[in-house]
């Protein structure tokens, strides 16, 4: 009998309804970009320094010449990339605190805040975000995203993806809107699929590590708790998937692994 069913035949629940619940913080983010270090290099502000709003004097990273501009007229298609997890809660280039959850994104020249639309061109998906940092590094990228930016717009997993990027305002009176801007998302779907259900925390997390270790598993693992029928679960999940057949063809995979599962949809935001 397959190695999953032998550690979680007294435990394992398959849950099969969405609900509203608080997070587990055992959470594994992928990290993109691993093909250079050139994009996780940030121009901060100095420690202590309050939001500002700056277009910057010409600068120099890996050798190339960068000038910060304004440019009514900006519009640019190229490649997008996001970062995230190794630049939560540091400074930014305008001395903003950096939240890989926020909706905001990094552009190397244009005036810092600035307000943007950006459009996935491979599924024409598109949000209105704040750019408040520097960067991506990388000749061929234009935009470095956020990790929440990057799943509403269906590039998270796939890592990049072409996009386009418009300028839609930028100025002063943008940092007063640091926390209340109006970023008119549209909503979209998030799929995961759901693997099991614990009693016990401490199961949950082994099952969710030996997951990480096989290779049929690409996408992120992680642990969510839920309340129901006045027992706390712990739900072991794959995901955030970007579309329907993505989510069915990891939920084959599993499949033909002997791991039942259940395909969960949930809003963005």
């Amino acid at each position: 009998m397959n190695f999953f069913f032998n550690f979680i035949k007294i435990t394992f629940i398959i849950f099969l309804t969405s609900c509203s619940e608080t997070r587990l913080a055992t959470h594994i983010t992928k990290q993109v970009l691993k093909d250079t270090g050139a994009s996780d290099t940030k121009l901060k502000s100095d420690s202590g320094q309050k939001p500002i709003y700056k277009v910057g004097d010409p600068y120099f990273v890996n050798g190339i010449k960068y000038i910060p501009k304004e440019d009514n007229s900006y519009y640019e298609v190229g490649i997008a990339s996001w970062y995230g997890p190794n630049f939560h809660g540091k400074l930014t280039a305008n001395g903003e605190i950096f939240n890989q959850y926020d909706i905001t994104a990094a552009h190397k020249t244009l005036p810092l805040p600035s307000i943007v639309k950006v459009i996935n061109l491979e599924n024409k998906r598109e949000i209105i975000l704040r750019i408040n940092d520097r960067g991506p590094f990388v000749v061929d990228r234009i935009i470095d995203l956020s990790l929440k930016s990057a799943q509403l717009l269906g590039i998270k997993n796939k890592g990049t993806a072409k996009v386009s990027v418009e300028l839609l305002e930028y100025g002063k009176h943008l940092l007063e809107k640091n926390k209340t801007f109006d970023h008119k998302v549209e909503k979209y779907k998030i799929f995961y699929i759901q693997v099991g259900a614990f009693s016990k925390p401490g199961n949950a997390d082994k099952f969710a590590e030996k997951l990480r270790t096989e290779k049929f598993v690409q996408s992120d693992v992680s642990i969510k708790t839920i309340y129901k029928n006045e027992q706390i679960l712990y739900i072991v999940r794959i995901g955030p998937l970007d579309n329907d057949e993505e989510a069915s063809y990891v939920k084959r995979t599993l499949e033909r692994n002997n791991i039942n599962s259940q395909i969960i949809q949930e809003p963005t935001s």
